[in-house]
């Protein structure tokens, strides 16, 4: 059977996270680590909340969000690199965290489940981000919140994309008017957006219906 040009690119893009998966945590910093805390810590997250962490790769951002639940929530770690999810799922963060290995435009999940998801360093990825927003946002709880978050801004990571080139070479973040749109045809509602050097925050609602 053919493979589409989609497939392929998927195919390209989830080999190059497995590669970098083994050193992933190498290129953490304090700094970094310091920004995601305190963008959890500013989402108010209640004890006992759904969250889907989208992208988790090696799991940056769960002791964060566990934390933030107080050990009594659900969280589903996504992503479509398997050896990423390997590194994460081995440094032990079971029961609380399920583990999942999916591609985002096919999320293995019911709908209207989530009060939250994360997409810290990986929008950029979604080949189809339409697709992706409308996926998540059917996963999400009405009024529920989609977060996207890098810990540095727009303009740093598309330069960083196109300067890495070959396979992430077009992951770029939209730009704002851009993002809204497609945020509006997914049935969500930005409503906070911040980009600044330090960091890059787009807080989104899905609309009550």
């Amino acid at each position: 059977m053919a493979t589409s040009t989609g497939s392929k690119l998927n195919m390209q893009l989830q080999g190059f996270f497995d590669q970098l998966a083994p050193n992933w945590d190498r290129e953490v910093t304090e700094e970094r680590l310091e920004c995601l805390s305190n963008i959890v810590k500013e989402l108010d997250i209640k004890p006992g909340s759904h969250l889907l962490d989208i992208g988790s790769g090696t799991g940056i951002l769960l002791p964060f969000l566990i934390q933030a639940t107080d050990h009594t929530g659900k969280i589903i770690a996504l992503d479509f690199s398997l050896k990423m999810l390997q590194q994460a799922r081995a440094k032990g963060f079971q029961p609380v965290v399920d583990f999942i290995q999916a591609d985002i435009t096919a999320i293995p999940l019911s709908g209207n489940l989530a009060d939250l998801a994360m997409c810290n360093s990986v929008f950029p990825h979604f080949g189809n981000k339409a697709k992706a927003l409308k996926e998540i946002a059917r996963v999400l709880k009405s009024s529920g919140r989609l977060v996207i978050c890098h810990t540095a801004g727009r303009e740093a990571i598309n330069q960083l994309h196109q300067s890495v080139g070959g396979v992430v070479a077009d992951d770029l973040l939209p730009g704002e008017s851009q993002l809204k749109e497609l945020m509006r045809q997914a049935g969500l509602a930005i409503t906070y957006l911040e980009d600044s050097p330090k960091r890059y925050l787009v807080i989104a609602e899905k609309s009550a219906r």
